[in-house]
C-alpha cells in the first residue's frame, strides 16, 4: 500500500504575545509535523514578542526540526518584534510581506528592579544566543548586537538588502512559487479550544481583572454569613488568575501589595480609621497592579484605563456594597417578634395574677409583669416568650 501525502506543507500562525501557550502550540505542530511526514511547516507570524523562556522553547523546536520550518512575517502591517526576532531567524527559510518590521529584541525583566550587573548578563545572555541562531542558519553574527544591544527595527525591505531574509513576497503563493513547492495544499493546525481559553485567560488584564474579581467574591462571603454564589465565582476566578499570573511570571511583590490593599480597605470599612486606612489601601493597589506585570513591556503589562477603572470599581466595592453589608449584619431586626422587645404598649386591662392584656401596633398580647399594671398604662416589653410578652410598668 502506497501512502500519498495529500498536503507538504503544514500551517501555523502565531498572531500576539509569545506565551507558554503559544509554545506548547508550536510544539504540537512540529510534532505532528514530523509524524505525518510534511515537507513543510509554515509559521506565519505577528508578534510584539513576549515571554523569553518560552521564545527558547519554540527556537529549540526549530532548531532541531527535521521539517523544514518556513517563518512568514504576514500579513502587511505585522511585525517580528523581542522574542519574534529569534524565532524568525531561527527557521530553515525565512520571508516577509511588504510593509512589515522587524527588530527591538532587547530583553527586558518581568519582575523588574534588575540591578546594572544582572541587566547586563541577562543582554549578553540574549545576544550569545542570537549569535548562536545567525550562525546556525550561516547569517552575518554581528546583526545581532543591532538587534539585542542597540534595540533596533527594520522594515522587511531593509532586512532583504541586509540578506537578513531570504523572501520579501505579499503573498503565500507566491512565497511558495519562490521557493520551488510544487504541492502547494496546505494543512492548518489552529489551537485547540483548551489553548485558545489558556491563551486568553494569559492576557494581562484579563488575568488582572480575574485576580480582583477573586478578591472580591471572597471578601464579600468574608462579610456575610454562610457561603453563596459570589464565593463560588471568586474561588474559580482567583484559581484561574493564579494559572495566568505564574503563566506570565507575575511579581510576586505585586500581588502582595493588592491583597494588602484589599486587607486595608476591609480595616477600613470595619474600623473606621478616618480614611488612613483606605488611603494606604488606594496607594498599595495601584503600585501593586503597576508592578503585578513587567511596565516595560507594552504587551505584558495591564493597561493603565484598566488601573484606574480596577481602582474605582474596588473603593466603591469596599465602601458601598461591603460597607452596606457589614452594617446589614449589626442592624437590629425590622421583622419577627424580636423588633417587639424595647417597644411600648398599653394595657387594655387590669393585670390580675400579674397577667392581663395589651396593645401594640393594633394587636391584642397576653403579657406578665412583676409590676402592678392598671388599663391604660403604658409597659416597655422587655422579652417575647411564644404568645406572651414580659413587660413593666412605664
Amino acid at each position: 500500500m502506497i501512502f500519498i501525502l495529500l498536503s507538504s506543507i503544514l500551517r501555523a500562525d502565531i498572531d500576539g504575545p509569545i506565551t507558554p501557550i503559544s509554545a506548547s502550540y508550536i510544539k504540537r505542530v512540529i510534532k505532528l509535523a514530523h509524524e505525518k511526514n510534511y515537507e513543510y511547516i509554515l509559521l506565519v507570524i505577528n508578534t510584539p514578542g513576549g515571554l523569553e523562556s518560552s521564545m527558547r522553547e519554540i527556537v529549540t523546536e526549530i532548531l532541531n526540526s527535521k521539517v523544514k520550518v518556513i517563518a512568514y512575517v504576514y500579513p502587511s502591517g505585522s511585525r517580528a518584534a523581542s522574542a519574534g526576532v529569534f524565532i524568525v531567524l531561527s527557521a530553515h527559510i525565512t520571508a516577509m510581506a511588504r510593509g512589515t518590521n522587524m527588530g527591538s529584541a532587547s530583553p527586558v525583566s518581568l519582575t523588574g528592579g534588575l540591578d546594572s550587573i544582572m541587566q547586563k548578563k541577562v543582554m549578553n545572555d540574549a545576544n550569545a544566543f542570537l549569535k548562536s541562531i545567525l550562525k546556525t542558519r550561516n547569517k552575518d553574527e554581528f546583526w545581532s548586537d543591532s538587534f539585542v544591544i542597540y534595540a533596533k527595527s527594520y522594515s522587511s525591505e531593509q532586512l532583504k538588502s541586509f540578506g537578513l531574509i531570504d523572501y520579501l513576497v505579499d503573498d503565500i503563493n507566491l512565497l511558495l512559487d519562490s521557493i520551488g513547492v510544487k504541492n502547494k495544499i496546505i494543512d492548518k493546525v489552529d489551537m485547540t479550544f483548551r489553548e485558545k481559553v489558556l491563551e486568553k485567560i494569559a492576557d494581562p488584564n484579563i488575568a488582572y481583572f480575574l485576580l480582583i474579581i477573586g478578591l472580591y467574591g471572597i471578601i464579600f462571603e468574608l462579610a456575610s454569613p454562610g457561603w453563596g454564589i459570589s464565593g463560588t465565582i471568586g474561588v474559580i476566578s482567583l484559581l484561574l488568575a493564579l494559572f495566568a499570573l505564574q503563566v506570565l511570571s507575575a511579581n510576586l511583590t505585586g500581588l502582595l501589595l493588592i491583597i494588602l490593599a484589599f486587607i486595608l480597605f476591609f480595616a477600613e470599612v470595619k474600623l473606621q480609621s478616618g480614611g488612613f486606612l483606605a488611603i494606604g489601601g488606594t496607594i498599595s493597589f495601584i503600585i501593586g497592579s503597576l508592578m503585578l506585570f513587567d511596565i516595560s513591556n507594552p504587551q505584558l503589562r495591564i493597561s493603565f484605563i484598566s488601573i484606574i477603572v480596577a481602582t474605582i470599581l474596588t473603593l466603591i466595592f469596599f465602601f458601598v456594597i461591603i460597607a452596606f453589608a457589614i452594617r446589614a449584619l449589626k442592624r437590629k431586626p425590622e421583622t419577627g417578634r424580636e423588633t417587639l422587645i424595647g417597644k411600648i404598649a398599653t394595657a387594655i386591662e387590669d393585670f390580675e395574677n400579674k397577667e392581663g392584656r395589651v396593645m401594640i401596633y393594633g394587636e391584642i398580647w397576653f403579657a406578665y409583669s412583676e409590676d402592678e399594671i392598671k388599663k391604660n398604662d403604658k409597659v416597655e416589653i422587655l422579652q417575647v416568650e411564644n404568645l406572651r410578652l414580659k413587660v413593666k410598668k412605664i
